[in-house]
């Protein structure tokens, strides 16, 4: 039991590092979370100490889109969320949530 959430933390950072290097521009960061494989999300968000440019945003959406077709051969379903933290020195923030099923991808990295 203790192998398989061995091989599916590997698994993910695998994505998560290849996701890193496709979408971490900008001042954008990444993360994935895979449990289940099924409705794996991969989040791409920036904090700013002024609001997010929209044509920056379209880039990151469009990059973190491009990068889940090229892994997983899917569409992805994505979600936006958008708020002001107040005092702190980056109160915008803006997270892109894609959802995806990597059910297939996590077949082939795991054999």
């Amino acid at each position: 039991m203790t192998e398989d959430f061995d091989k599916m933390a590997r698994i993910e950072r695998e994505i998560e590092k290849r996701m890193e290097s496709a979408c971490e521009k900008d001042g954008w960061v990444v993360s994935v979370a895979m449990m289940p494989p099924k409705s794996t999300t991969l989040h791409i968000e920036k904090f700013g100490e002024s609001p997010i440019d929209a044509e920056d945003e379209k880039a990151a959406l469009e990059r973190a889109v491009a990068f889940a077709s090229d892994e997983f051969g899917t569409k992805a379903e994505i979600a936006r969320d958008e708020e002001r933290i107040p005092n702190t020195r980056a109160p915008y923030h803006v997270m892109l949530r894609l959802k995806v099923d990597a059910t297939a991808r996590v077949a082939e990295l795991a054999a």
